[in-house]
């Protein structure tokens, strides 16, 4: 699913809580903002205070595809 963040509202808040054990992006910032970024949460995982972390969180996502594909259809 792909989401337009305009005024980078959400793309400023996943940068503000990224921490540990979440990966660092390699890439994706734009003019300050996150910019085509995937970021893959476990099953279940809720945002409350903060969000929570990302055990996938790159891109751009037309580089990281095969990557996403075998973690979105793994069985574990």
């Amino acid at each position: 699913m792909q989401f337009w963040d305009q005024d980078h509202v959400l793309a400023t808040q996943i940068a503000k809580d990224a921490r540990d054990p979440q990966p660092t992006q390699r890439c994706c910032v734009r003019n300050d903002h996150l910019w085509d970024l995937a970021a893959v949460y476990r099953a279940g995982a809720k945002w409350d205070t903060v969000m929570p972390t990302a055990f996938v969180f790159n891109g751009p996502v037309l580089h990281i595809k095969d990557d996403l594909v075998k973690v979105l259809t793994s069985k574990d």
